[in-house]
């Protein structure tokens, strides 16, 4: 094994956008979850066929009475995004035991632009597949074969980590080896059964 490819919601960065309506005391924190993170345009915004702005006056018109509240949250909700400390402090050591990493993540390209690119952290990969800059999302097959073409990798030599069951088993269909994370504080104990650290 000589890449380590991570996704970056629920593995690397903690996502969890009802808690963050919660904590900012929104009147209709569930409701606004419900309009807003699971939309289905929201996964446009993954995609990268859809902007924030046509995305947030698509909701405005929709849902006039809610349209500040659905302005604010689409300008400020990338606060709810952490780096998940101890995971990344795994990266430096796995960058220390002579790996290469990477990235493919459904992420949205404001997100990317206004939070993901000024993450210092985010220097240690050696390349990343974004969603939205390639208008493919997992768990297309394309996005995983777009990584190996695009950085002359070997499936064979790629363990790809995930907190999607769905995008694991995509990672394997083209040959990756991979990691289902769906809790992600036993990241170090599964690199670890797996042999990287």
């Amino acid at each position: 094994m000589k890449n380590i490819v991570f996704d970056l919601g629920r593995v690397l960065l903690s996502y969890e956008p009802l808690e963050w309506l919660k904590k900012k005391n929104y009147t209709h924190d569930n409701e606004l979850f419900a309009i807003i993170f699971q939309n289905p345009l929201w996964v446009r915004l993954d995609e990268g066929t859809i902007t924030r702005e046509e995305f947030t006056e698509k909701l405005n018109n929709e849902y006039p009475e809610l349209a500040l509240d659905i302005e604010t949250i689409m300008e400020e909700w990338i606060e709810l995004l952490h780096p998940i400390e101890n995971n990344i402090k795994l990266l430096s050591q796995l960058k220390e035991k002579g790996y290469s990493l990477y990235v493919i993540s459904n992420f949205h390209l404001d997100a990317y632009e206004r939070f993901l690119k000024k993450q210092d952290w985010f220097t240690l990969f050696d390349g990343a597949i974004i969603s939205a800059k390639e208008k493919l999302i997992k768990p297309d097959l394309k996005i995983y074969e777009l990584l190996l073409e695009r950085y002359h990798l070997n499936a064979d030599e790629c363990l790809f980590i995930d907190d999607s069951l769905d995008n694991i088993k995509a990672c394997k269909e083209i040959g990756m080896d991979g990691i289902h994370l769906p809790d992600n504080s036993k990241l170090e104990e599964e690199l670890k059964k797996h042999q990287i650290i």
